[in-house]
């Protein structure tokens, strides 16, 4: 399966229009993936929010979508699977999606360390045209993109895992997810050019995490974001 182990897709049981989106997406490309439904926010027992949060961190939709991260984590390791992409549901799949994900995973191998994939263009946040060099799609990120469609390792997954049982979640995954693997050292890789929008950010979804905003301003502040960051800001880096 384009050389992964696995596709995870986290999906809460009421989403039935994402969870139907991306799975015809993969369908498209001939894929198919394991769905986790797991950590709904009715799910979410008082010995959960104690175990894996700081209290009153989060709300709840975020506290959800926390423990389902967690749990395609906790499968990874179990599995000791090396190369597992977590999709969340809103995630939009690009027509170059396949070929990006062969094309990152033909270059992992020169990051042995413990290290996440960032497929998708989370936040907008690209590569300078001018530190790019032809033929190579992998590179560096200065920070995590969004946590919408990474590939990552039971390594990786593992010092995840560790962090927070030792400190337990007190941020969005988004922002979570940075924070761990600048302290764990995890390497942040970013794919170039991206090949996975996060629906919920561009006025495909309406989000169910952050605050919500009409989904026309939703588009027009993802595609002012696009076009600032990955054109008019290469003109001068």
């Amino acid at each position: 399966m384009l050389g992964l182990d696995a596709i995870y897709v986290l999906n809460v049981k009421a989403f039935g229009e994402r969870l139907r989106s991306i799975t015809a997406q993969l369908a498209g490309f001939g894929l198919t993936a394991e769905v986790i439904q797991a950590w709904d926010p009715a799910d979410i027992t008082p010995e959960a929010e104690a175990r894996w949060f700081v209290p009153q961190a989060l709300t709840v939709a975020q506290r959800s979508c926390a423990l389902k991260h967690v749990e395609a984590l906790q499968r990874i390791c179990a599995r000791g699977q090396k190369h597992a992409l977590v999709l969340e549901d809103d995630a939009l799949l690009g027509p170059d999606f396949v070929d990006g994900v062969r094309r990152a995973l033909a270059e992992a191998g020169r990051y042995p360390d413990a290290s996440v994939i960032f497929i998708g263009s989370g936040g907008n946040f690209y590569t300078p045209r001018s530190q790019r060099e032809p033929g190579r799609s992998l590179y560096p990120g200065t920070r995590g993109r969004f946590a919408d469609s990474y590939i990552i390792g039971d390594a990786a997954a593992r010092k995840r895992l560790d962090w927070i049982s030792q400190h337990r979640i007190d941020e969005p995954m988004d922002n979570q997810f940075e924070t761990i693997d600048r302290e764990t050292g995890i390497q942040m890789l970013w794919l170039e050019d991206p090949v996975v929008e996060q629906g919920s950010k561009s006025g495909r979804f309406v989000t169910a995490i952050d605050k919500q905003h009409p989904r026309w301003v939703q588009w027009l502040q993802f595609h002012w974001e696009k076009l600032r960051r990955k054109w008019l800001y290469q003109l001068w880096r």
